[in-house]
Parts: structure tokens; C-alpha cells; sequence
């Protein structure tokens, strides 16, 4: 029973120490420094002291009056976790067309639980963005350094294809049942695969026999998966 114990405490301690390097790098962006005294007001934490005492001896942080700042093997540690959460917000944003609040805490939840390749994965889906949707740089990942910026992302609104590109509707992001049952009423469904016939001067798609025109609004609902030829 002691080693469940302990381990449990271990992971709350690890996701304490998570959130104080978060913490401290979004500070360091917004406003320059992050005190002690602001960390505590901001994480709620009782035993936050005792989790900074542990950093300062991994060599995670350093304080002089009261001042965080993230040593080099922080600011390693960090870049994981700043890069899951802002991605995180893209795929609850983009994707799933949640509200900016409940976006931001489920960012919060899920950074503590996907690795180095769902991360990847979702970079990869996305077409590896490079801010959140408040305009904060995401850190490149291993994904990033791999691809050009030039090439079409693999998921997004159908109003961002070329003409000639393959897709498939994978999601649409109206919250309006007018909206999904006009969609429904002329075939366009998730799983549907379709051409971009042309762009201008309306965006039309082409599937079987079948060309559609769309507006700007209906086309930015939905999102679709690139197929590559």
C-alpha cells in the first residue's frame, strides 16, 4: 500500500514541477521574470515551496530575491510540455471548435498525458503550426524540422485547399443543426472524398457525377484530410 502511495505522489509532484516550468517560461514571455510570490498566487499549490526547494536541487530552476528563472536543463524540460499544451489548443480549437476557456483547460490536462509521437502526430495533422491559437510560438518539434512550410498542410478547412487536391471530410465544426442537416442534405459528410474542381469564381468540389459549389462560411466548417496521390 506504501508504494502506491508513493507513486501516486510522485506523479502529482512531477506534474506540480510541470506546471511550474510552464509557468515560468509563459512569464518569461508575457512579463520578463516570475517571482515566488506570484508562482504561488497563480499554481494554488500548498506545498509549492518544497516542490521549488526540489528543483533548485535538479537544477531545473534558479532563484536570487525571489526570482524563477529556468537553468538550461529546465528550459530542455520545458520545451516538451510549452509545445504539447499549444498543440493541444490547436487540435481543441481548430478540430473540435471548443470555446477559448474550455480549450485552454483541456490543454491543460492533456499535456500531462500524450508522448513524444502522439505529439508528433497531431503537429503532423495540423500541418505543423507554428503559433496557438493566441498567438504564442509553438516549439518546433523533430516533425517540424523535417517538412517545408511550402508543402499543404494534411488537415484543415476545406476554403484552405488548392485546386486538384484529394480530400476526405473527416469534421465539421458547426455547432449549428441547420447547418449539419444542409451539409447531410447534399451529400457532404465526414468520410466523403472529394476533388477541388476549381477555386474561383467559387470554390467547387467534385465528387462522383457530382460538382458542388460552396460559400467562404460553409467551406471554412469543414475540415478535411489531404489524400496523397
Amino acid at each position: 500500500m506504501a508504494m502506491i502511495v508513493n507513486r501516486k505522489k510522485y506523479k502529482q509532484d512531477a506534474f506540480i514541477e510541470d506546471e511550474v516550468l510552464e509557468c515560468v517560461w509563459v512569464t518569461a514571455e508575457e512579463h520578463g521574470i516570475t517571482t515566488t510570490e506570484s508562482l504561488c498566487e497563480k499554481l494554488n499549490k500548498e506545498a509549492i515551496g518544497v516542490i521549488l526547494s526540489e528543483m533548485v536541487e535538479k537544477k531545473l530552476i534558479s532563484i536570487h530575491n525571489s526570482v524563477i528563472h529556468l537553468t538550461e536543463t529546465g528550459q530542455k524540460q520545458a520545451i516538451p510540455i510549452i509545445r504539447r499544451h499549444r498543440l493541444a489548443e490547436r487540435l481543441l480549437n481548430d478540430v473540435l471548435g471548443v470555446s477559448d476557456d474550455v480549450f485552454e483547460r483541456g490543454a491543460c490536462q492533456f499535456e500531462h498525458f500524450i508522448n513524444e509521437d502522439i505529439t508528433a502526430s497531431i503537429c503532423m495533422l495540423l500541418g505543423h503550426p507554428t503559433v496557438c491559437p493566441h498567438g504564442k510560438k509553438i516549439p518546433p518539434g523533430e516533425c517540424c524540422s523535417h517538412t517545408k512550410r511550402k508543402l499543404q498542410p494534411v488537415f484543415g478547412p476545406v476554403s484552405k485547399l488548392r485546386t486538384g487536391i484529394k480530400a476526405k471530410v473527416v469534421y465539421i465544426s458547426t455547432g449549428s443543426q441547420e447547418s449539419l442537416d444542409f451539409l447531410s442534405s447534399i451529400g457532404v459528410v465526414p468520410g466523403l472524398t472529394f476533388t477541388v474542381h476549381h477555386r474561383k469564381p467559387s470554390l467547387v468540389i467534385r465528387f462522383g457525377e457530382t460538382q458542388l459549389a460552396l460559400d467562404d462560411d460553409i467551406a471554412n466548417y469543414i475540415y478535411v484530410r489531404v489524400i496523397n496521390k
